[in-house]
């Protein structure tokens, strides 16, 4: 098992989804088969960031090719995480005995609007 300081890959500041990709890509490279990753020196991370890291890592973590330990987490970025996983729903369907409408231009659609109710 490796730890890895997540600082060293990327920066104390984590603030873009592509940045979630490129921590990815490096640990695959690592060929390793077990990871924690040391959350201790982030000072601050996006919700975007949040988002993209959460999607890759924790949402399916047995479709990972390793196996991923999280430690050291501030306070801040366990509550963004918690918070992004309350968000993650899945597509709802559309019942079968929904109607598809189309409108050839604007103003057809504005003539059917005006007549919905709301």
């Amino acid at each position: 098992m490796r730890t890895i300081d997540i600082t060293d890959i990327l920066s104390p500041d984590l603030t873009s989804r592509n940045r979630a990709d490129d921590l990815l890509l490096y640990i695959r490279n690592t060929q390793e088969e077990e990871i924690t990753l040391d959350f201790q020196h982030v000072k601050f991370a996006t919700r975007s960031f949040i988002d993209e890291f959460y999607n890759l890592f924790l949402k399916t973590p047995t479709k990972l090719p390793f196996k991923m330990n999280l430690t050291n987490i501030p306070e801040d970025i366990n509550i963004m995480i918690e918070s992004v996983s309350k968000t993650q729903t899945k597509a709802k369907t559309i019942p079968a005995s929904s109607s598809v409408k189309n409108f050839g231009s604007v103003s057809e659609l504005m003539s059917y609007m005006s007549t919905v109710s709301f």
